[in-house]
Order: structure tokens, then sequence, then C-alpha cells
């Protein structure tokens, strides 16, 4: 009896200590797509390809887990990696495994503070009112240098606060330079604000980068301001997309000139049914500043998906590219078309 007594105390202690554990969601996007593009290099040459790191959503395996600390406090962690779909190797050249997200918190009702590798404040405020909600992401180029809409997609030793109160979500943020000799060097900081009810959602970020381009070793580099605002607004089955991203690096040494980068976007979505959906879009990058620097890129994109399940769905897109100056994939190249079909299913 006593033997029985105490194997129920140890399964006892085992299930309460098992409840006490993370709870960890393991989750992904692969994406299987091809796309023929036109005029990629200088001899007006044309690539069909498919190895991609997603072309219609990024390819991703992540981990999530949250713990209960109690007291109204939980604590929680982020993993995420990205791979490529033609060869199964890493979506990066760094060999980082968790390239994506590599971030750890905790908070509660006050809000979360988390610290690692993270999505900057501009790239969570923007992905409210871009039309696409950041798919098709490297054709768009609203989350690449092309653009630099985002004031970089992800920060390396990032600190950042995330308040949500009602409507209203706040953000702050500080990723380290790590520079010797240096706090300021090589760093980020950023404020965030964005307000969604109902069909409406708008909101605004400012970044402020210092000594850009500089290293923990190197010398220091400009500054840079990135500001955007923009919103959506959905009526019945169609969703209107507008937004705004200004970019301004200071001159350099010696130089009077700055290079600033300018973007503006436009969006219209129609749910035909509840398995179909079309959405065009503009987007318009302006840069002005150095000979070297200065381009222009006006580009459109019309993209229909098909919905097999909550989970899986084909896509087609077809999209136009005016270039000019620095914005050109291939002098003397200054048009470009893109025609891409695939299938995305999340897990």
């Amino acid at each position: 009896m006593k033997k029985s007594l105490l194997a129920l105390a140890v399964l006892g202690a085992f299930a309460a200590s098992a409840q006490a554990q993370t709870a960890v969601t393991i989750y992904g996007s692969f994406d299987g797509g091809i796309r023929h593009t036109t005029d990629v290099n200088a001899a007006g040459d044309n690539r069909t390809t498919v190895g991609s790191n997603g072309t219609y959503n990024s390819n991703r395996i992540g981990f999530r887990g949250v713990e209960d600390l109690g007291g109204g406090l939980k604590a929680r962690f982020t993993l995420e990696n990205g791979f490529n779909t033609g060869t199964g190797a890493l979506n990066n050249t760094t060999n980082r495994l968790f390239e994506r997200t590599a971030a750890v918190g905790f908070g509660g009702d006050f809000g979360f503070i988390d610290i690692g590798r993270q999505y900057t404040n501009a790239f969570l405020t923007v992905i409210q009112y871009d039309p696409f909600s950041f798919k098709y992401p490297a054709i768009t180029g609203l989350s690449t240098p092309i653009t630099d809409a985002t004031a970089g997609t992800r920060y390396d030793n990032d600190v950042k606060y995330t308040g949500t109160f009602g409507p209203v979500t706040a953000r702050a943020e500080y990723a380290f330079g790590e520079a010797a000799g240096s706090a300021s060097r090589g760093s980020s900081a950023s404020v965030s604000a964005s307000y969604a009810t109902g069909p409406l959602a708008i909101g605004g970020a400012f970044t402020r980068r210092n000594d850009r381009g500089a290293t923990a070793a190197g010398a220091a580099g400009p500054d840079n301001d990135h500001f955007t605002v923009g919103g959506a607004y959905k009526l019945g089955p169609v969703r209107l997309t507008a937004g705004y991203s200004r970019d301004e690096q200071d001159a350099a040494t010696g130089s009077t000139v700055e290079n600033k980068n300018r973007n503006a976007w436009v969006g219209v979505g129609y749910a035909v049914s509840p398995a179909v959906e079309l959405i065009g879009a503009y987007y318009d990058t302006k840069r002005t500043g150095v000979a070297a620097f200065v381009g222009d890129r006006e580009f459109f994109i019309l993209s229909a998906t098909y919905a097999l399940s909550k989970r899986t769905n084909f896509y087609a897109a077809a999209d136009f590219a005016k270039l000019e100056g620095s914005l050109r994939v291939a002098a003397p190249q200054d048009r470009q078309r893109g025609i891409s079909v695939g299938v995305n299913h999340l897990f």
C-alpha cells in the first residue's frame, strides 16, 4: 500500500512538472513556385527559376514557446529558420541557423520585452498596410534593400517593448551596435504606434540608425532617419491600402549631399469568393542624392490566389517594372516583366 501511494505521489509530481513546462508550437511555410523573368542581364536574357526562399510566402520553420510564470507574467521565445525550396539550403550565405528570428522575452498585461534578433518596428507597422502583407517579398521589394521601406527587415542585438491596449499597439526598440569604445556606433532606435479596429488599420514608425554601415571594428558612418505612415480599410469584400516611407541618410564626410529614398504605394484587394482573391498594387520608389544613388522604380503587380484549404493555396502573379538609374537590374535594360505560379502550404 505504501509503495502504491509512493508511486502515485511520484506520478503526480511528474504531472505537475509537465504542466509547468513551456508549451512549444512548431509552425512553418513551404512555398514551391516557378518564376519567369525577362531582361535579367545586360544582354536582355530571360530566366526561369524554381529554387527560391519563397516566391509567394517566405519559407520557414519555427519554434514558438510560452510559459505561464504565475501572477499574470509569461515567458516566451521564438526561433525561426529560413530555407531554399530548390536546394534545401539555408536562406542566407552567412550560415545563420535562425536567421529569421531568435528572441526570448517576458511580459504580462503591461506588455512584453523581447531580446534578440527580431523584426524591426517599421516592418511590423508596414505589414498592416502593404497590399500583400509582405507576400511576394522578393518581387515587390518593399521589405528588401531595393526600397528600404522598413528600415531593415530585422535587427540583431535588439531589445524591444511591445504593448497592446485595446485597438492600440505601441512599440519601442533599441538595437545595440556593440562597437568597442562607442555605445551608439552601429545602433538603431525606433518607436511605432498602430491602431486597428473594425475595418480600419493605421500606423506609423520612426527609426534612427546611427553610423549606418559602420561595423564594431570600423569607422563611423553617416546617420540615417527613416519614417513610414499608412493605412488600410475594408469595404465588404474590398480592401484598400496605401503607404509612404522616407529614408534620409546624412551626407558623407566632405559632401553636402544627402541620399534620400522615398516610397509610395497603393493597392486594391477583392475577395471574389471565400476561396478566390485578386490583388492589384502599384509601388513607386524614387532615389535622390549623389549621382551613383539616383534612380527610379515603378512597379505594377496583379495577383490571384485560390485557397484549397485554410493552409494550402495556389497563386499566380504577373508584374511589370520600369527602372531608371541605380535601380536598373542590369544596364542598359530599363524594363522587366515577370510571371510567377506556385503552391504555398502552411503548417
